[in-house]
């Protein structure tokens, strides 16, 4: 069990922090250019998001699986995020502090973070399912399965932690802020895997694949909603596009 979760951790939160590495180079970007870093943001949440409904919705299909946990675990995944939020804004209200001087662009910083904060917790609940993946493979013995699916999902993780980056680009997050938000990300395929090589489920895979899928369409909203800017729209579209192909390209090598 623990060398799958060693499996787990150089499949998935070590590819996460090289992902994030170039954060502080992202911060140096023209407005331009972080505007197109968060469109690429947005192409690969959108492919996550279409990735994990079709994996659920296969899973949902299986034995010992149900379409019901499909919707349960998708409900989840899309209220928990909001429910977070709401009780986030009524802390934020109840407190009263003396504003500092710069405190116009605080809410603003704060908006960026949590919604960076939601795109790792997305991205970790789709870590989870897999995770499982890769414990399965290594419970059953397939030696080259295995190999193939860590080498593939870090390639895919290092991408996804190039993802958090865009809403906290233009912010003055610091080192650990990086470090939280990596270890939402990555350190569920290192339980996933764990759970994986103990007892494979597709319950189980249900619903976290669901959830993730719940939890990544609110932020995608949410993405739109606080990074939208007046930049040229090519700059967007460019932008998702390449986020869209280079996660499907290295999806490619866990297929």
């Amino acid at each position: 069990m623990l060398y799958a979760g060693f499996l787990g951790l150089i499949a998935g939160l070590v590819p996460v922090y090289i992902g994030l590495a170039p954060l502080w180079i992202f911060k140096r970007l023209s407005v331009g250019w972080r505007t197109g870093l968060v469109s690429f943001s947005a192409g690969i949440l959108l492919f996550l998001f279409a990735d994990v409904t079709h994996e659920g919705v296969e899973l949902s299909q299986a034995a010992g699986s149900a379409p019901a946990l499909f919707a349960l675990g998708l409900g989840l995944g899309l209220l928990g995020p909001v429910a977070i939020t709401h009780i986030r804004r009524w802390k934020m209200a109840s407190q009263t502090p003396a504003l500092p001087s710069d405190a116009s662009s605080t809410p603003i910083v704060s908006a960026k973070l949590f919604t960076a904060q939601m795109i790792a917790l997305g991205i970790g609940l789709h870590n989870l399912g897999e995770g499982l993946a890769i414990g399965a493979a290594y419970a059953a013995g397939v030696l080259g399965l295995t190999n193939l699916l860590v080498i593939g999902f870090a390639l895919h993780n290092s991408t996804e932690g190039l993802g958090i980056s865009g809403p906290i680009a233009s912010t003055n997050t610091g080192a650990r802020d990086a470090l939280i938000l990596g270890f939402l990300a990555g350190s569920p395929t290192i339980l996933g895997s764990m759970i994986g090589s103990l007892a494979y489920s597709a319950a189980l895979g249900t619903l976290f694949f669901s959830a993730a899928a719940g939890a990544l369409l609110y932020v995608i909203v949410e993405l739109v909603k606080v990074t939208s800017t007046p930049e040229p729209s090519k700059i967007v579209f460019v932008g998702m596009v390449i986020g869209i192909v280079l996660m499907f390209v290295t999806g490619l090598l866990v297929r």
